[in-house]
């Protein structure tokens, strides 16, 4: 397996989120995305991508220049499907985890890719009823990749806290915030993953993974960072999937002045057990999290503002031109999360419908 990071421009982004399909009248899920593929515009089918489930699809953007851009462009495109949807008899929503959705209400794609995962990995991919947000920033060049790659490895709970959309699973409340995150967890090669020396060291991850038969493709790796060396991009995948346009421009807009920021104020190397233990506080808490630092804790909350403060004295947004979309969003922090959301408005009403109907595009 020979790996090449394919430079590209820098700061440009890009997004993936993951979409649920759902009947009108019950809210349960409906395994029609064959709809969806045979209804949609010619110019928007290289964007509109398969998931594993039928009652799934993602938005796949172009190569954007700015997190704006790259928003709308999921904007424009949901509310293009949902007309599809009013003339096909389907709802679309953004949920991290459907709360009464069971495993018998779905079926797999039945792509070579997937039935492999099925084989492999049994029950647990059969309950892989999650959906997920990712978000892709270009990096000039290998080096600066793996270094950026490093930094943002302490900084995977602040996006989770930022994005928990997932408390209820199966007819239940999970306690957590985003209980989409456990479940991925339960994957190999999936996670809070390692650092990294070198390119070469990645390189060799990935070739003693290969030339073993466990992976197939760079892609089978799912770590909640990781580098896409094709698209020359450092890839954010451990955010809940969400319907919020405001949230999902700060969110965006977040991580890519940390990848530009980490260029020249790389972090401090944690102990492992620290990093898992900052994702566990935002899995558990979300945005009343913990973050431990130095042999300290403060919350997740001041931790966001710190960096935003650092990196506005930095220059970061003023170089990014971003500086009047960070002011304008930077409330984003003070607002309470997606889940706690979702909860009170179960344990007011006392009805999952109602929870759904807070994704429904």
């Amino acid at each position: 397996m020979d790996i090449v990071f394919n430079s590209s421009k820098p700061n440009t982004v890009g997004l993936e989120l993951e979409v649920r399909l759902l009947e009108p009248d019950t809210l349960k899920v409906k395994s029609c995305s064959d709809i969806v593929f045979d209804n949609i515009d010619e110019s928007l089918k290289p964007y509109i991508h398969k998931e594993l489930l039928k009652s799934m699809f993602e938005v796949v953007t172009p190569v954007c220049n700015s997190a704006i851009e790259a928003v709308d462009f999921i904007d424009d495109t949901l509310h293009t499907i949902k007309k599809i949807g009013e003339k096909n008899d389907f709802l679309i929503a953004v949920l991290a985890t459907h709360p009464f959705e069971e495993q018998s209400d779905n079926e797999i794609i039945p792509d070579p890719r997937y039935l492999e995962f099925e084989k492999e990995f049994q029950v647990i991919i059969r309950n892989f009823l999650i959906s997920g947000l990712h978000i892709h920033v270009g990096i000039e060049d290998e080096d600066t990749a793996i270094d950026v790659y490093n930094s943002m490895i302490n900084y995977i709970p602040l996006f989770l806290a930022l994005s928990v959309n997932s408390p209820f699973l199966h007819g239940n409340d999970s306690g957590l915030s985003s209980y989409r995150t456990k479940i991925f967890d339960k994957l190999p090669r999936a996670g809070v993953p390692e650092y990294l020396e070198s390119f070469k060291e990645y390189q060799d991850v990935y070739k003693e993974l290969y030339s073993s038969g466990t992976i197939k493709k760079i892609k089978d790796v799912w770590w909640d960072i990781r580098l896409s060396p094709s698209f020359g991009t450092i890839e954010l995948r451990v955010c809940d999937a969400f319907y919020d346009k405001e949230r999902l421009q700060f969110i965006t807009l977040f991580f890519q002045s940390l990848v530009e920021y980490s260029k020249t104020n790389p972090t401090k190397r944690m102990f492992h057990q620290i990093n898992l233990q900052n994702k566990w506080s935002a899995t558990r808490y979300g945005m009343k999290a913990i973050f431990i630092e130095d042999g300290e804790a403060i919350l997740v909350r001041k931790k966001i503002k710190n960096l935003l403060e650092e990196m506005r004295e930095a220059g970061v947004f003023k170089k990014l031109n971003i500086e009047k979309d960070i002011k304008d969003l930077r409330y984003i922090v003070d607002k309470p999360s997606l889940a706690k959301n979702l909860r009170e408005t179960y344990n007011k009403t006392k009805d999952f419908k109602e929870v759904i109907k807070l994704g429904v595009i």
